[in-house]
């Protein structure tokens, strides 16, 4: 089982982007580790990134209740995207933390789905296997943090809306046929 013990600097942190494991096993042993994932390897994720430069600070631990089998995701890092307001660019820290409920697939393949998963808001539940990316655990977190329309804070002076002398355009479509119009 990997385990890795936190370490002080980033820059020597373990890269967790091809780490797989098996999560009920993970979660049984109470299971630690700590490393970076690259901001580029989100591939999920880089179509709503300005830049890719960068990687999330990620710590994943596994526990075990009386309730069941439970992953705990800590990633913190900061992102850029466009504001949708001004369309500059916008840096967006996260702090992500997420407890997933593992759910155990039964041998005919069936899922034994917990009754009160959609009441129950201190853990999202997710299909445990014996081969679980952190990649795609990491950035399918990443796209439940991010913003639909990210835009800058309305104080934030700099942040105007776009106008229309600003894209370099008249104002209307049809103000070409007035000018023919006129003519």
């Amino acid at each position: 089982m990997i385990a890795f013990a936190p370490l002080m600097s980033r820059q020597h942190l373990q890269d967790l982007a091809g780490t797989v494991f098996d999560g009920m096993a993970f979660a049984r042993d109470s299971g630690r580790m700590t490393g970076h994932v690259a901001l580029a390897k989100l591939t999920r994720v880089m179509d709503q990134l300005l830049d890719s430069s960068g990687d999330l600070s990620c710590e994943l631990s596994g526990e075990r209740d009386g309730e069941g089998s439970f992953l705990l995701l800590e990633a913190s890092g900061e992102v850029v995207l466009r504001c949708q307001r001004c369309l500059n660019a916008m840096r967006l820290p996260l702090q992500i933390s997420a407890r997933l409920r593992l759910i155990a697939p039964r041998r005919d393949g069936t899922l034994d789905w917990p009754e009160d998963e959609l009441e129950d808001d201190s853990a999202d539940a997710i299909v445990a296997g014996p081969e679980m990316s952190v990649l795609a655990l990491v950035e399918d977190e990443v796209l439940l943090a991010l913003p639909i329309a990210p835009m800058h804070k309305e104080q934030d002076a700099a942040c105007k809306p776009l106008t229309d002398a600003d894209l370099n355009r008249e104002a209307s479509p049809f103000a070409v046929l007035a000018k023919l119009k006129k003519q």
